[in-house]
């Protein structure tokens, strides 16, 4: 292919990508259809460059998806497994567009990094801050919509509702990337404009109050000062996150949730609050993966699974809040018991291990940051979660898992 076509095509997925960083502006069913129009340019420029297909990244990113593929066999509910299934694409979706990119698309597609993460940042802050705005002259005062803003967004924006651990979670990471986007810029306003979108961040993300959110944000950003203590720029960034941590401390809202590690019960002794939930339904999912626990029960049974379980039990908050497993790592113990636990894990320590030795520091953090994200919540069996996990790890992963020593 001439160098011309080729330049154009890789545009195309350019500008699908980007469009794919800005989609949390978009509607799920539109967001859908973002995903399959950077599908269908990947393709494109597939045969168009007449690539290699790298099989190795494919199967090393999507081998979670695969297993929970062949668990659907001995699902009861196959109608469920496939709408879980279809919830859970991205998992392969991503990790197929990337595995068509040669070294040299992908060392293309990283010029322009720092505009696909200030994409992602500039449209997180728009996303919560429009709402938050019309809310406030619409509907309540200053203390009400500190107050009820998180189930407003959940319950009253149509199909841009989003629950507040993924706005949480959007919140966090759009942070972690401003990390890496703030020294590449040299004008000064811009500089100034962007501090003052991760102040904005910071305030909804107190907000929304999320303890698994701000620990995971806290702990990369800790990790991120001690990458960049051999560097002058070390001491604005530790200032930035003794700040963040004087924040929590201080605010009662934020300070509150973090009282509650203070005495975890199960619920029915104590009260029913976030965290003594979460200890209940980890007891309940211990039983039920000892039960199974070198299949797991499939993708179309692990919800039944539970919700039976708290039937069983007579846990009626559980029963009414119909909860999931409240951790990720549980889940594909539920899902695909030890195998789809295994593949999971193999897929992250693979690609961390190659991010240490190509110095992929972002990855690295991301990696980190999911990690602990995932030990309180379910963030992949959202569209709010899967899609940006697959989106942002693949995209990352492209410059590190199995590239060239000469790429590094």
């Amino acid at each position: 292919m001439d160098i011309k076509t080729h330049h154009k095509s890789i545009r195309l997925v350019e500008g699908a990508l980007l469009l794919l960083f800005a989609s949390v502006l978009l509607p799920s069913n539109i967001k859908s259809i973002a995903i399959g129009l950077f599908a269908v340019v990947s393709g494109m420029h597939f045969f168009k460059s007449r690539n290699s297909f790298n099989f190795k990244f494919f199967l090393v990113n999507s081998v979670v998806f695969i297993v929970m593929v062949i668990t659907l066999l001995y699902s009861e509910n196959v109608v469920y497994g496939v709408q879980r299934l279809t919830m859970f694409l991205s998992l392969a979706i991503f990790p197929l567009c990337f595995s068509m990119y040669s070294q040299e698309d992908v060392s293309y597609l990283y010029r322009n990094k720092e505009k696909y993460l200030s994409t992602y940042i500039i449209t997180v802050v728009l996303f919560n801050i429009i709402p938050f705005i019309w809310f406030y002259i619409t509907n309540y005062s200053f203390e009400e919509i500190i107050e009820h803003f998180p189930m407003a967004m959940k319950l009253d924006v149509g199909k841009y509702g989003m629950h507040a651990i993924y706005l949480s979670m959007h919140c966090s990471i759009a942070i972690l990337f401003s990390l890496y986007v703030l020294p590449s810029l040299s004008i000064r306003w811009k500089m100034i404009g962007l501090i003052v979108l991760d102040v904005i961040l910071i305030c909804f993300l107190v907000i929304y109050a999320k303890k698994g959110s701000i620990i995971a944000l806290t702990t990369v950003a800790f990790l991120f000062v001690l990458f960049q203590r051999k560097k002058l720029t070390i001491r604005p960034y530790l200032f930035a996150l003794i700040g963040l941590l004087i924040l929590v401390v201080a605010i009662p809202r934020t300070r509150n949730k973090f009282l509650e590690f203070k005495k975890i019960e199960v619920v029915g002794k104590g009260a029913a609050t976030s965290t003594n939930i979460r200890y209940t339904i980890y007891r309940v999912a211990k039983d039920v993966i000892l039960e199974s626990p070198i299949l797991g029960y499939g993708v179309g049974d692990y919800r039944s699974v539970l919700s039976d379980k708290y039937r069983d039990l007579g846990i009626p908050v559980l029963q009414e809040g119909r909860f999931n497993a409240h951790n990720q790592f549980l889940s594909f113990l539920i899902i695909g018991g030890a195998v789809a636990l295994l593949a999971f894990l193999a897929t992250l320590i693979i690609n961390f291990i190659f991010a240490v030795r190509f110095n992929n520091e972002l990855l690295i953090l991301l990696i980190i940051f999911y990690g602990i994200l995932m030990l309180t919540d379910n963030i992949l069996e959202k569209e709010a979660g899967v899609v940006y996990f697959a989106l942002f790890f693949n995209f990352l992963a492209a410059r590190s898992l199995f590239a060239l020593p000469d790429q590094d």
